[in-house]
């Protein structure tokens, strides 16, 4: 219930159009029922006689009783439906008939147009504050969760939340309305024959109730097979080029079939159940509705009877409460399905942001790049510390570079910077500020970050360089391309910069996307750089034009490097080397090779 109501809560900014969804869904439900009582007088103005039906009304109505009710109703009525002729009360209830159809069609129109509004409000708000969540998160939660499973959280199970809300406030409002309406009808001809039907109602919802437990069990199984194979699916697809390389194919197509086979399996549970409620209410209905046509119809024959219009109109009123009954399981089974999906998005926008912004945290402003970690001691999993009592400064346009074995915590030290992640003990300080105290945004856009993984948009050349900048020229950006030895390439595109590069930047090179990365940083002119093996991944050539990109980037600015090649870190001011979250070794490239030790160690393993 506290999950429901959470759901429901989303809707307050829309309260308004909620509010004439159900207005008009009442509305509906009411002129359905007015629409099968006129059954009794076109029955009447076709076979019977009007005076005699309104002379019994009138006798009959002395006292407050609901034959009185009845009876009042059906006087004035059958005074204004049945005045004139036959013919004249025929057209005349023709009419009323059409009038209240349209009336009916438009209620029904407009609560669909209101309720469709409500829908796609709720599904772009959702997936929007889904995806405000999961890019606040810490990159520590992508390490623990899959990237599919979080598409499908985004995607698949919005949608089963959104038909929830979507039953809630109309089959919820509308069908008990239909139910009302129709038992009251009912009532009205003959309690006793309403009696004798509402027998059924107690045992068809305990099975709805019952059937609705086991499907929020097989909905949540379901969620988490669609997430898994949304995983496997993303993981192939970005990966196809291993793939194709390795012969897996038919591994990867073994290993989506069977979880296709899960899914499959969760589906129909959820799919047979589902449906078995419907068929069983209306089994149940249809026992008790030929009891009441043996018992009604023995009335009718009786002399002094139930009138056969009359008995007519309790027909259609007690059969038309099967269909929102039937519906109202249906409906319980959908909102089960909803909650087991909300529950997942829930559970996505509870997650804890580790990485908070205090309140009062100030700009920072004129940054001349000193960073200094004092005493940084961090692990992601307790007990298990990555880096030890780590203190490092690097003063204003000083290249460090970090080096030595991998797991030894080199891309965890220089992720402290940006504040990717928090210490557990000590600080991080810029330019002698704690960085908690600091707005993130000022931070970060202080520093330029080039990794070995190079992250590009499926957009144009030109918008990839400029990301994250507002109101850049196109001239800024070319210069800035120049400097990264990316403009030549650049030029002999199809579309120049206007060239959309695919995902990823598939239809270009590595050396190609990594100068991209860098022309990036350079347009961002930053104070701090950090540069996460860069150039690993090159060709020969590529290296170089991207060693010398690189070059010109790191002129003047505090750089902190992460090399896996030495040799390409010679010039640096300083080289740190760091083995199991320690700071071993400190100095030049001489300094270190004449003292031995592991980065000496590491030197000769690279010119074997």
């Amino acid at each position: 219930m506290n999950t429901y109501l959470r759901v429901l809560s989303w809707l307050k900014p829309y309260i308004p159009q909620v509010v004439l969804s159900m207005f008009f869904t009442v509305i509906f439900a009411v002129l359905q029922g007015v629409s099968i009582m006129m059954l009794a007088p076109f029955l009447d103005a076709l076979f019977g006689s009007e005076d005699a039906v309104i002379e019994t009304a009138k006798a009959t109505s002395d006292g407050f009783s609901m034959q009185a009710v009845k009876d009042a109703i059906m006087t004035k009525a059958y005074g204004y439906l049945l005045a004139g002729t036959k013919t004249e009360a025929l057209m005349r209830i023709v009419l009323v008939f059409f009038f209240l159809n349209l009336a009916k069609n438009l209620s029904l129109y407009l609560q669909f147009i209101f309720t469709d509004y409500v829908q796609h409000s709720f599904i772009r708000d959702m997936r929007i504050k889904v995806f405000e969540k999961l890019t606040s998160l810490p990159l520590s939660f992508f390490h623990k969760h899959k990237t599919g499973e979080m598409i499908s959280r985004a995607t698949n199970d919005v949608m089963v939340v959104n038909r929830s809300v979507s039953m809630s406030f109309t089959n919820l409002i509308r069908d008990p309305v239909q139910i009302v309406m129709m038992l009251g009808i009912a009532v009205l001809v003959s309690w006793r024959l309403t009696l004798i039907a509402f027998v059924v109602m107690p045992i068809s919802m305990t099975i709805i109730y019952q059937i609705g437990k086991k499907i929020r069990k097989y909905s949540r199984r379901q969620q988490v097979k669609m997430a898994e194979l949304t995983s496997i699916l993303q993981e192939v697809l970005s990966g196809i080029r291993v793939v194709k390389a390795f012969t897996t194919e038919k591994y990867e197509s073994r290993r989506f079939s069977s979880e296709s086979q899960n899914l499959f399996k969760a589906l129909f549970k959820m799919s047979w159940l589902s449906r078995m409620s419907s068929p069983l209410t209306e089994q149940l209905g249809t026992g008790a509705g030929l009891f009441i046509l043996w018992y009604g119809g023995n009335q009718v024959l009786a002399d002094g009877g139930l009138p056969a219009s009359q008995f007519m109109i309790f027909l259609f009123a007690i059969f038309a409460v099967g269909h929102p009954v039937k519906q109202l399981s249906l409906v319980n089974n959908g909102i089960q399905e909803g909650m087991a999906a909300a529950e997942r998005v829930f559970s996505v926008l509870d997650e804890p942001v580790e990485i908070v912004e205090k309140p009062d945290a100030h700009v920072l402003e004129n940054v001349t790049g000193k960073v200094e970690l004092k005493n940084v001691h961090f692990d992601y999993l307790p007990g298990e510390p990555v880096l030890r009592d780590i203190s490092l400064t690097v003063d204003p346009g000083e290249v460090v570079a970090l080096v030595g074995s991998s797991g030894g915590g080199k891309s965890t030290l220089v992720d402290m910077v940006p504040r990717f992640y928090d210490p557990q003990q000590g600080k991080v300080c810029i330019d002698g500020h704690d960085i908690r105290e600091v707005t993130l945004n000022s931070l970060r856009n202080c520093m330029g970050i080039v990794t070995q993984e190079v992250i590009l948009f499926n957009d144009s050349v030109a918008n990839n360089i400029a990301y994250g900048i507002e109101n850049v020229s196109q001239q800024d950006i070319e210069t800035a391309a120049k400097a990264a030895n990316a403009h030549d390439f650049i030029a002999a595109l199809p579309d120049g910069y206007k060239t959309k590069i695919g995902d990823r930047g598939t239809k270009l090179s590595g050396g190609q996307r990594q100068r991209l990365s860098i022309a990036r940083a350079i347009l961002k002119n930053p104070s701090i750089l950090i540069l996460d093996e860069a150039t690993s991944a090159l060709d020969t050539e590529s290296e170089k034009l991207v060693q010398n990109a690189i070059e010109h980037l790191v002129k003047d600015r505090t750089t902190i490097v992460i090399a896996h090649r030495l040799s390409t870190i010679r010039n640096a001011n300083r080289i740190c080397v760091l083995d199991k979250g320690q700071i071993v070794q400190s100095g030049t490239h001489e300094e270190l090779l004449a003292s031995g030790g592991l980065y000496k160690k590491l030197y000769n393993m690279q010119l074997d």
